[in-house]
């Protein structure tokens, strides 16, 4: 009789198991975000030190090389600002990357020159940094970043501030960046310092991290391909302070 009694116990506990575990696996699949979701923010998601400046657009500005971003730095005297060379987006994409990056000097050749390129904004967007970070294309699948700094973010003393406030006014008449990202798809001229960015998952990063950074100057409906440059690429080098 005991037995008897054993065995439907045991039989009733597997059929509520049967019944139960379907449905609690349901209700834990409801609660999990898309697996494509979770790797879409996560790619977007651009991790950089940051620094409390509630003055700046997001209310924080960048650390990493941050001198040299926004022209601070100890080698900032020897960017040309008065000499523009034209480029396009595959010949800086074809520098070797730097060994090493800085953190308060200029890989020269490439750091202190002024480019122009032609090319189509395809997005855009306001970083944690409260830079405007625009992704250019020039429709041969080659994309590189611009990188716009908030004029609060940048120290008085850099020659690269005027420039900066005026590329900043430029965009505001046009666009209202937010932190996702906003389609654009316009021809541009765009006009900045070139600078090598660490990869730490951006949208659009040229694959040696080669930026526009600080831009100086955006002429919206100008894109287009220019005449290209010579097609040499001087290996970067480090610099140090300029000589006085």
């Amino acid at each position: 009789m005991k037995r008897r009694i054993l065995l439907a116990l045991v039989l009733l506990l597997l059929l509520a198991l049967a019944i139960i575990a379907p449905t609690y696996a349901a209700i834990h699949r409801s609660q999990q975000p898309p697996l494509h979701t979770t790797r879409a923010t996560a790619a977007d998601t651009e991790q950089e030190p940051l620094i409390r400046n509630p003055l700046s657009r997001s209310g924080s500005c960048g650390v990493e090389r941050w001198s040299v971003k926004t022209g601070t730095d100890a080698d900032v005297g020897l960017i040309n600002l008065q000499s523009t060379t034209q480029t396009t987006i595959a010949a800086l994409a074809a520098l070797p990357a730097p060994s090493n990056l800085p953190a308060n000097n200029r890989i020269q050749p490439t750091e202190t020159t002024v480019f122009q390129l032609h090319d189509t904004l395809i997005e855009y967007k306001l970083e944690s940094d409260s830079d405007y970070h625009l992704v250019l294309s020039d429709g041969l699948g080659n994309t590189m970043i611009g990188e716009i700094p908030d004029p609060a973010c940048v120290g008085s003393s850099s020659p690269l501030l005027s420039g900066i406030q005026q590329a900043r006014s430029q965009f505001d008449a046009r666009y209202t960046p937010t932190g996702s990202f906003q389609t654009a798809n316009v021809p541009v001229a765009v006009t900045g310092v070139g600078f090598f960015d660490f990869l730490h998952g951006q949208t659009g990063v040229a694959p040696n991290g080669i930026e526009l950074h600080a831009v100086l100057d955006v002429q919206f409906g100008t894109g287009g391909t220019p005449t290209p440059p010579p097609t040499t690429n001087p290996t970067p080098v480090s610099t140090g302070t300029p000589p006085i």
